[in-house]
């Protein structure tokens, strides 16, 4: 006579399941921006003797972000001889304005800390967060940090 409608109903049902499990959140991760922090660098500053603290974000998602981004920086002092353990003896965020949007693929590089107001001795690691309050929308917000360690003797940071 005829198929078994319950066969093709529950064959129907499972190609339904794989689809709005694998290519519905894919389709729906689209078009949203997706920032990371590329590096953190410490380059000589506008006067004698002065550096600046910066950091590179990228926008590697599908959609640009908007006029302002916002950034924290948490710098930690690293054990050293008597030094205690891994302390924290800075933190600052805000936001920045960086011009117009973000686009897909760019890069900006934004000013953290002047290094004059930091120690001037030690081993200290600088985490840099890119949008910590998630007032921008990302298809990842599992990428928005990074570290790196640099060291000071007398306020010339290496």
């Amino acid at each position: 006579m005829g198929k078994n409608p319950l066969k093709r109903s529950l064959i129907v049902g499972i190609i339904f399941l794989f689809l709005s499990t694998i290519c519905i959140p894919v389709l729906a991760s689209e078009g949203k921006p997706d920032l990371i922090v590329e590096n953190i660098t410490i380059e000589p500053g506008s006067m004698i003797f002065t550096e600046v603290c910066y950091c590179t974000i990228k926008n590697i998602g599908d959609a640009p972000t908007g006029d302002v981004i916002e950034v924290k920086l948490i710098v930690k002092r690293k054990p050293f001889g008597i030094f205690p353990p891994l302390f924290t003896v800075y933190t600052g965020s805000g936001e920045h304005y960086i011009g117009g949007p973000l686009n897909p693929g760019v890069s900006t590089q934004l000013t953290l800390v002047d290094c004059e107001l930091l120690p001037t001795f030690g081993f200290f690691q600088f985490k840099c967060i890119v949008n910590p309050g998630l007032k921008i929308e990302e298809s990842d917000y599992d990428n928005n940090d990074h570290s790196q360690n640099f060291f000071t003797a007398f306020g010339i940071w290496i």
